[in-house]
């Protein structure tokens, strides 16, 4: 079924969720876990703090690490799913799921919250 699905166009993708973003900026955390790849491609897309203020150089690497080594498009669709069951299945306090089903907190201090 899958094959029948168009690949993402990464650029239109991350040109959406920086504009969500600049809506709702606490919405990064949606994104659980891959919120630190997906900040990292907008940055390498070029955008940065002038277009969202949280897009500076903050890294938490031990939430960092829980994301699973994945391609672009498969990272992409798994940002996706995360936000989306986040979205519709939130957690107490803006904890989220990492893929081993422990809670975590999501925070980037150039979000600040």
């Amino acid at each position: 079924m899958t094959a029948d699905l168009p690949s993402i166009d990464a650029p239109a993708a991350l040109r959406n969720i920086l504009q969500q973003l600049q809506a709702e900026p606490q919405r990064y955390k949606l994104f659980g876990i891959y919120w630190w790849p997906v900040k990292a491609l907008l940055r390498r897309a070029g955008y940065g703090p002038d277009q969202l203020y949280m897009l500076g150089r903050y890294h938490d690497p031990v939430t960092g690490a829980m994301v699973p080594p994945l391609g672009l498009t498969a990272m992409l669709e798994a940002a996706f799913e995360e936000y989306g069951r986040n979205a519709r299945y939130p957690h107490a306090d803006g904890l989220v799921e990492n893929p081993d089903g422990e809670l975590v907190t999501v925070f980037d201090e150039d979000a600040g919250f």
